[in-house]
């Protein structure tokens, strides 16, 4: 080291290196790269043996064995490879070490033990297709879950990776494949997509496909193991959850969710937006309230009794009912109330809709007066004007029996003619308007 050109090629390594003396093990010289990585000054270095710097599991230094845990002055770990050389120093034996930070490598080299081991043991115990790519070789190898799962059973368990890549839905296979290449390519730890997969019966499965990728020192890929879920019951329960979504979403009825602890007074926890409309209330105001909110004081009505009996039934039920707006105007709904029940048939929730039947119910009473109306003119036509016209038609028939001129016997005549087509015509007013009803 007292050469200046040997010195400032040590204290300029960008790797940490140090020199120690064998006997002692104590540090002789330590350099700037392993300051800055340590986190010891020069001067703590120089009283510390290299002992010091070791883990406390890793006990005395071995020398058979180059690789080892260090601790940092803050008390964290790494993983290091050491390269040493016996040299002279001051005119004493010593080694010159130079340092290398592994610690990522050796933690992707745990993380992919660790899976291949996991992957032994998860194979023999899931449904999953489990799969284990080696980029080396370009080969797939897969659990017994690529028979079980996806229905291949005369193919063995190696591919090429084209295989797979093949099978992917051509809709999402673009998507799917720059994903996962990109994922390689950029040294990204972990890969997931969703795609359909064709199926060895002809059938497309959603799929849920995970891989962990396995990374050499220079972070380039070499391995990925991973595995592919059946969700295709889960896709298709989405699906439609999203259809019935837009259907409460966008129906012009009201739509109520509430919980199912009648106890406590059952709790609003949805409302679409047609109830906000028809209500006046907006959803802060109702998430968390009762129903009850809708009928303010009015508890009167018939149909709320039924209700309350049909949710200790656990029982659907039909009612019309009278509600209030947030500003007091009255309008008529009627309420279809149903249970929502668990897989255990125990029910969770209560679902009503609500249709505004103000509209109706003012037209229906409309028809009803008005067929009192028809039938109050049946009963004047067939009453009032039909004894007159009656009186008359006998008054008719007793002049025609008497001696009149041939003038006054014609006028009789238009007079008896007009009485008899007058009664034809009440008659039939009188059938017409006693038979008419709001159908």
């Amino acid at each position: 080291m007292e050469n200046n050109s040997y010195y400032n090629l040590f204290e300029r390594s960008p790797l940490p290196m140090w020199v120690f003396d064998i006997s002692t093990l104590r540090f002789l010289e330590v350099n700037t790269a392993a300051v800055v990585q340590y986190g010891f000054s020069k001067a703590e270095f120089l009283t510390m043996t290299i002992t010091d710097i070791l883990a406390a599991e890793e006990g005395p230094v071995a020398e058979d064995r180059n690789i080892f845990r260090h601790v940092k002055k803050n008390g964290q770990l790494m993983h290091v490879e050491l390269e040493s050389n016996q040299i002279e120093f001051k005119g004493s034996p010593a080694k010159l070490v130079l340092s290398y930070d592994i610690t990522e490598r050796t933690t992707q080299q745990q993380e992919v033990l660790e899976n291949v081991e996991r992957y032994d043991i998860v194979s023999k115990a899931t449904s999953d297709v489990i799969w284990d790519y080696d980029l080396t070789t370009n080969l797939l190898n897969w659990s017994q879950g690529i028979d079980v799962v996806l229905k291949y059973t005369s193919i063995g368990t190696t591919t090429d990776l084209n295989w797979w890549r093949e099978r992917i839905h051509p809709e999402d296979q673009q998507r799917v494949l720059t994903g996962f290449d990109k994922s390689l390519a950029e040294g990204e730890k972990s890969w997931e997509d969703k795609y359909r997969f064709f199926c060895g019966d002809g059938s497309y499965k959603y799929i849920q496909d995970r891989g962990y990728i396995g990374l050499d020192e220079h972070g380039t890929a070499y391995r990925m193991i991973g595995a592919m879920q059946d969700i295709t019951r889960q896709m298709e329960d989405e699906h439609w959850s999203k259809l019935l979504e837009s259907v409460i979403t966008n129906t012009t009825d009201g739509v109520l969710i509430t919980d199912a602890d009648y106890e406590a007074g059952l709790s609003i926890v949805y409302v679409n937006d047609a109830l906000l409309e028809m209500s006046g209330y907006s959803r802060a105001e109702l998430i968390g309230a009762r129903p009850d909110i809708f009928h303010a004081d009015d508890e009167d009505q018939q149909g709320l009794e039924k209700i309350y009996q049909a949710i200790k039934r656990k029982e659907a039920c039909n009612i019309e009912l009278t509600n209030y707006t947030k500003c007091g105007r009255m309008y008529e709904v009627s309420i279809n109330i149903s249970p929502v029940t668990n897989s255990l048939g125990e029910v969770t929730h209560w679902i009503s809709i609500r249709r505004d039947i103000t509209e109706t119910r003012a037209y229906v009473k409309a028809i009803e007066e008005q067929n009192k109306k028809l039938k109050n003119i049946a009963w004047l036509q067939s009453h009032k004007v039909r004894d007159p016209l009656t009186r008359i038609m006998s008054l008719v028939e007793l002049l025609s029996n008497s001696d009149l001129d041939k003038e006054s016997q014609v006028l009789l005549e238009y007079l008896s003619k007009s009485a008899v087509e007058l009664d034809e015509i009440i008659i039939d007013i009188t059938k017409h308007t006693g038979n008419y009803s709001l159908d």
